[in-house]
């Protein structure tokens, strides 16, 4: 399974067809064993988004722990930059997944990452007694939400993320923070 994932991500990477054919060649498996784990395709890429979001979640969660323990700016420029480098691994993939994700039913698996940032980023907000509760969740919402929105936006402009990108992203939460 793993090496059906990866071959996908690579031909993602490299703008080539993702058919399952192309996929089962690229992973070294026959069709068979390919469908054997996926329904098809589309299969294939949500599982693969799945995993690439998991990696998102993981990466913001571990950063938690050294955020709540900054400054309320350098806590909120950690929880970014770990957004941001967990994109950053592979950025063209994020790119192509973003593209492709928008047209397949993952709605449901995307609202159960996103619950696990939102999480992590209201007990960010709690620990530096900024919100608690609703307010800190509702806060945590739109501030992930607005987060992505940035990063994407900061990547499609330039293809990586630059430090004074990532000064103005930072900036731009804390102005939505303050202004609670």
């Amino acid at each position: 399974m793993d090496a059906i994932l990866e071959a996908t991500a690579l031909l993602l990477e490299e703008g080539k067809s993702c058919s399952t054919n192309a996929i089962a060649e690229r992973a070294g498996v026959g069709i068979a064993t390919l469908y054997q784990y996926f329904d098809g395709r589309d299969g294939v890429i949500a599982a693969l988004s799945r995993q690439v979001r998991a990696r998102l979640a993981h990466t913001v969660t571990s950063a938690l722990e050294t955020a709540c323990d900054q400054s309320l700016r350098e806590g909120v420029r950690s929880l970014v930059l770990a957004a941001v480098q967990a994109d950053t691994e592979r950025p063209l993939l994020a790119a192509r997944l973003d593209e492709i994700e928008a047209k397949l039913p993952l709605e449901t698996d995307h609202r159960q990452i996103m619950i696990e940032l939102c999480s992590a980023v209201a007990a960010f907000l709690e620990r530096q007694n900024v919100a608690y509760g609703v307010k800190a969740e509702t806060l945590a919402a739109d501030l992930c939400t607005i987060a992505g929105a940035l990063i994407d936006a900061a990547r499609e402009r330039s293809g990586t993320i630059e430090v004074d990108q990532l000064a103005r992203i930072t900036g731009q939460l804390l102005a939505i923070i303050h202004a609670e």
